[in-house]
């Protein structure tokens, strides 16, 4: 869910609006959020991978008593190794919350500033009018 958000966020077909890239300057020569994506991608392709099962890996111990104990170890570090991917999966997706957030603040901004000058701009042309 984290990496369909994130890349929901920096596609400007799918951000409502944001600037492409989530970039605050020209898109067309920052590109710091596509080499965000690019991680996240990796980062959640990494993910799929720990999670597979190593249920076929089983190796008996002390003479066939201790079957699924060989997978605890096996379990514990790839669980380490997962949250910590997972740690960086949610960084990455919380700056990128937060550029957004930033952007979508400052064109609200902008817009209601413009919005009383354009008023008294078009009730000042219109004026005659009516």
């Amino acid at each position: 869910m984290l990496f369909s958000q994130c890349a929901e966020l920096i596609n400007p077909a799918t951000s409502r609006g944001l600037p492409p890239n989530l970039v605050a300057e020209e898109p067309s020569q920052s590109f710091i959020w596509k080499g965000t994506d690019i991680m996240v991608a990796a980062l959640q392709a990494e993910l799929g991978f720990l999670a597979n099962p190593v249920g076929n890996h089983v190796q008996t111990a002390e003479m066939g008593n201790q079957s699924i104990n060989s997978l605890a170890l096996i379990s514990g570090r790839y669980t380490l190794e997962a949250i910590q991917t997972l740690s960086q999966l949610s960084a990455a997706h919380l700056v990128a919350c937060c550029q957004a957030l930033d952007l979508r603040t400052m064109s609200c901004k902008y817009l209601g500033t413009m919005a009383t000058i354009f008023k008294d701009m078009t009730s000042e042309a219109f004026s005659g009018i009516c």
